[in-house]
């Protein structure tokens, strides 16, 4: 009897709790949209490699100077223009990897990487400044907010509005004196969510 009552108790406090709350509405799984082209810029000679299918991000001080960059090119439609997006870089893939300070910098570029070349326009193009993330093996980066930086401050979200429609180019840079940061391209890497 003392069971009976614990458990006709339970049963009216949780449907009591349970039936306002509404019907349970399905979860919208984010859009990922990855770069449509990933390429390599090479500091010290100036080189492009077009449409390459990893990422690399990397300094060494026993490089001479031949740091490289990652280019990459989004295309979103403008069917997303009134949504919000986030600029994402995630390390999960069994293939990425990363080493020395983990930072890079991102920055949106003046135009994309359209073709491999052996020497591409003085400062690369490079526009404004989007920010620092901290890329961590089998997680997704951190915005550094101390870094500066247009996205920092919002944890790299914007209104899709900014590019939709548009062909937009980016760069990824290495930060500090040794780093490494490989990905796949389509696999892992930077990516816009669009909610």
């Amino acid at each position: 009897m003392y069971g009976t009552s614990i458990i006709a108790l339970f049963a009216t406090s949780f449907l009591a709790t349970t039936s306002h709350a509404g019907p349970l509405l399905p979860r919208a799984d984010p859009i990922v949209v990855y770069p449509s082209f990933t390429s390599q810029y090479n500091a010290k000679t100036g080189a492009v490699t077009f449409n390459t299918t990893s990422g690399l991000v990397s300094r060494n001080p026993q490089n001479g100077g031949a740091d490289i960059s990652t280019l990459v090119t989004f295309a979103l439609d403008t069917k997303y223009s009134t949504n919000k997006c986030q600029l994402v870089f995630d390390l999960t893939d069994s293939k990425s990897s990363v080493s020395g300070t983990g930072k890079a910098q991102l920055y949106s570029a003046l135009a994309p990487a359209y073709t491999s070349a052996s020497s591409w326009p003085s400062g690369n193009l490079r526009d404004q400044d989007l920010g620092s993330i901290v890329v961590v093996k089998g997680k997704r980066a951190t915005w550094d907010a101390t870094a500066g930086g247009l996205l920092a401050g919002s944890n790299g979200t914007f209104p899709c509005s900014d590019i939709a429609g548009a062909i937009f180019g980016g760069e990824i840079v290495p930060r500090g004196d040794t780093v490494e940061i490989k990905w796949p391209t389509l696999v892992d890497g930077i990516k816009i969510l669009v909610t």
